[in-house]
């Protein structure tokens, strides 16, 4: 229980609402957001490393991965002990080269598991000097020159120090880290000049082992220009840093300098002196061929030098929050950029997939075929290269597969999904007809509605969204959605799971829960009632976290265009749309219904896939006139809605009245139920005569016009009734026979207080649950023993409280 308390009180929060489309596609953040990520570091030999990741809420346990540096395989898991909470530290004893690399650090929600991006450990080091004899620079007085220092390998980079004659030079700061100029070189400038570099981690410093000796003349000769230092012909410069593209020319007269590129202008914000043309805040645009050329006495020299921007990687579209079907095919992608073109990597839960026989990797396309139950939880698309790591993930969830027993299709999972749970059917003889132990007959296997998609509608509404496994299981009778809102307690107990009143038709598979709080957490379920009476759950959906976006823009997001409707029968009518931008990222569409002639709620449907573009409304009355309207939607939110059309059903096609006909005695009489009437008053009439036959047909009449009257009265009252979620309760549909209680869950659990709903909610108590819901990598999924599925044919424990068991009118 201890387990499940912290599991409740603040684990985990999947938000399914997006943050942003242009911040990382579609930005699939589930809740959870590392805050803080493991830095690089560097530290010498025998030192302890000290690595921290933080997220935003908090975890159950934290682990650690480790990949050596120039390899491609992430070692086992380092467990934490007792990390719960919201950050977590690991310690390095830096003793061996090879525990330099790569470290990330997984938040782990039950089975579920979030990667940090990694933070690299490097050995700090720094070589000495390569020998080199000396160089000698001679040049005319006025021209600048370029002392440069061949900086040794070095991690972290060296910080370069200038010396003439072994005095250090000072108030000079290096060009790109390793050039100094002096500028308007005089006959005092001449010297032997030398370098240090410095290692600011390992404090070591190096020497260089070659002086550069300079000469300057004052001779007032013609010298044509050239280069006294060959300009570097490449720079690799990262996104958003400066730069200084050297290129230093000499000779006498004193040459000038022109730059220019040779596609496009110059860089806005650059500039160029004697060192060479600076570059502030590189981007990508500045990417190109830059031309230097010294000019002098008509004389000329010039160099290319070409300018390549790179870019840490970014997952700009993360992979989607989908289901799969254990057995069947996963394929997911992800968007990213980076230069260089990064390296994909995936992650479930935490752990990398590795190509083999069932995974393939293609570009940024991932593939799993089977899907097996293991790859249920969050996956994670991760993209690097040399300048860094960014991953994107999202939820995947894996509906595992229905196996045959007795007469019918029958699931091996609990509610949560999870094998060999309680719910698991152990069958026993009783007097010579086999039973399960829950008491059904073979063959009256209860499958349950798929775990419930939510999607955010407005601040304090969310659509809920769900399916049903193909079975040959008893027919369900109707849906209840429940919802339960996380961190709130009463008398130190959770919340109790409220329901909503409407009954929702056996063909509906969405509805709108309304009066929610903001910013508030929730879990949402689906309860289905089935022929026999009983009742079972769906698993419960993730958390999702109702965020408050009152300023959210909705005209991001494209209205569709209604733009025809056609009764296709009375009951029944099609409608068709466009959407107006079919590049907007957007997961499918809400259709609106109702008849005009009523006041109450829209019927909700939804239909999934930007792509789709009708769909037929069912289940209306005849001869009544609808309106319609559409909206799309997506994570974050729903569009305004499209214009709306009304459209009228068909009439109802009735046959004439047959007519009447009396036969001759001698001829053979019909017994045809249209005409039995007819013939029975004929025979009624020639039996009792003309008097009787008239008393008899007065009752006849009055009974019929009392009938009439009542069935009027009736059609009166329902007229008025709202429209129930995906099924019209007016005219010729009357309302189900089956009713709920008030509180039609509450057996699951009647050992707390009961809270008071919401108006037009009804409250249940909760069923334990957590992530292990949606993944079925677990061997037991459901803490709460109370989750089982059974015939609510009284209270469990003794009580009075009535479940769900229907009741006939």
């Amino acid at each position: 229980m201890g387990r499940v308390a912290f599991n409740l009180s603040g684990a985990l929060a999947f938000l399914l609402l997006a943050f942003s489309c242009n911040a990382s596609g579609s930005r699939q953040d589930l809740g959870m957001l590392f805050t803080r990520h493991p830095q690089p570091l560097e530290a010498p030999l025998d030192d302890e490393v000290y690595l921290e990741c933080s997220i935003n809420l908090a975890a159950e346990k934290f682990g650690w991965h480790h990949r050596p540096l120039n390899s491609e395989h992430w070692g086992p898991l380092i467990t934490i002990p007792n990390s719960a909470g919201k950050t977590s530290g690991y310690t390095v004893n830096f003793d061996n080269e090879s525990k330099a690399g790569d470290y990330r650090c997984i938040a782990f929600y039950g089975t579920s598991g979030l990667a940090s991006d990694p933070g690299r450990v490097t050995l700090a080091r720094i070589d000495d000097f390569t020998d080199k004899s000396n160089v000698e620079i001679r040049v005319p007085a006025g021209n600048s020159i370029p002392i440069t220092c061949q900086v040794p390998y070095s991690w972290p980079e060296a910080y370069v120090s200038f010396y003439k004659d072994n005095f250090p030079i000072k108030n000079n700061y290096p060009i790109n880290g390793k050039t100094m100029t002096i500028e308007n070189v005089q006959p005092s400038d001449s010297g032997d000049y030398h370098c240090t570099a410095d290692n600011s981690i390992t404090l070591q410093s190096r020497r260089s082992k070659y002086q550069i000796k300079l000469r300057v003349y004052n001779e007032e000769k013609i010298i044509n220009p050239y280069f006294i230092k060959q300009p570097q012909t490449e720079y690799k410069v990262l996104r958003g840093k400066n730069v200084t593209l050297e290129c230093f020319g000499v000779g006498y007269p004193i040459p000038k300098v022109t730059w220019s590129r040779l596609v496009g202008s110059l860089p806005k914000d650059s500039h160029y002196t004697s060192s060479g043309l600076n570059i502030v805040n590189v981007q990508p645009s500045d990417q190109g061929e830059y031309h230097c050329v010294w000019n002098s006495n008509d004389r000329k020299i010039d160099s290319i030098i070409i300018v390549k921007v790179v870019e840490p990687p970014k997952v700009t579209r993360g992979p989607k929050s989908a289901t799969f079907s254990e057995g069947g095919e996963l394929e997911l992608s992800c968007g990213t950029t980076g230069i260089p073109e990064p390296t994909i990597e995936w992650l479930i839960n935490g752990e990398p997939l590795k190509p083999s026989a069932t995974v393939e990797i293609k570009g940024t396309t991932l593939f799993v075929s089977p899907v097996e139950k293991k790859h249920a939880g969050i996956v994670q698309c991760v993209a690097s290269n040399e300048y860094g790591s960014h991953s994107g993930y999202n939820l995947l969830r894996v509906n595992p597969k229905q196996h045959m027993s007795g007469g019918g299709m029958e699931s091996r999972q609990d509610i949560h999904g999870m094998p060999g749970g309680n719910m698991a059917h152990r069958h026993m003889r009783v007097g010579g007809r086999r039973k399960n132990k829950e008491g059904h007959r073979r063959g009256t296997v209860l499958v349950p509605p798929n775990q419930p998609n939510v999607t955010r509608l407005s601040d304090v509404s969310v659509m809920v969204r769900w399916s049903v496994p193909e079975n040959t299981g008893l027919p369900i009778l109707f849906f209840k959605v429940q919802y339960r809102e996380l961190g709130q307690k009463m008398n130190g107990k959770q919340s109790k799971w409220m329901t909503a009143n409407t009954e929702i038709q056996n063909h509906v598979r969405s509805f709108e829960v309304i009066d929610l709080q903001p910013d508030h957490t929730y879990r949402f379920r689906i309860a289905a009632v089935y022929s026999n009476n009983d009742n079972k759950l769906s698993p419960n959906s993730v958390r999702f976290h109702l965020t408050r976006m009152a300023g959210f823009d909705t005209n991001k997001m494209p209205i569709p265009l209604l733009t025809n409707t056609e009764a296709l029968g009375q009951d029944r009518v099609l409608l068709i749309w466009q959407n107006p931008d079919r590049s907007a990222d957007i997961d499918g569409f809400y259709v609106y219904h109702r008849a005009s002639t009523s006041a109450g709620d829209y019927v909700k449907t939804t239909v999934e896939g930007k792509n789709s573009t009708n769909i037929t409304i069912s289940y209306l009355q005849p001869d009544t006139t609808y309106e319609f309207k559409i909206q799309s939607f997506s994570v974050d939110a729903a569009s305004e809605f499209s214009k709306i059309i009304l459209e009228k059903t068909l009439k109802v096609i009735t046959e004439p009245p047959p007519i009447q006909q009396i036969l001759p005695d001698d001829e053979p009489r019909q017994s045809n139920g249209n005409n039995r009437s007819g013939s029975m008053y004929a025979i009624i009439g020639g039996a009792l005569g003309g008097t009787t036959l008239l008393g008899l047909v007065g009752a006849i009449f009055f009974v019929y016009k009392r009938s009439r009257i009542k069935q009027s009265r009736e059609s009166s009252q329902n007229e008025g009734k709202s429209i129930t979620n995906g099924h019209v309760i007016n005219g010729s549909v009357t309302d189900s026979k089956i009713n709920i209680t008030s509180n039609p869950l509450a057996i699951l659990d009647t050992t707390d207080n009961t809270m008071q709903p919401k108006s037009g909610h009804n409250s249940s108590m909760e069923m334990t649950s957590f992530i292990n819901g949606q993944n079925n990598n677990s061997a037991n999924g459901n803490d709460d023993p109370a989750s089982t599925t059974g015939a609510f044919n009284g209270p469990r424990d003794g009580t009075t409280t009535q479940g769900m068991r229907p009741t006939m009118n």
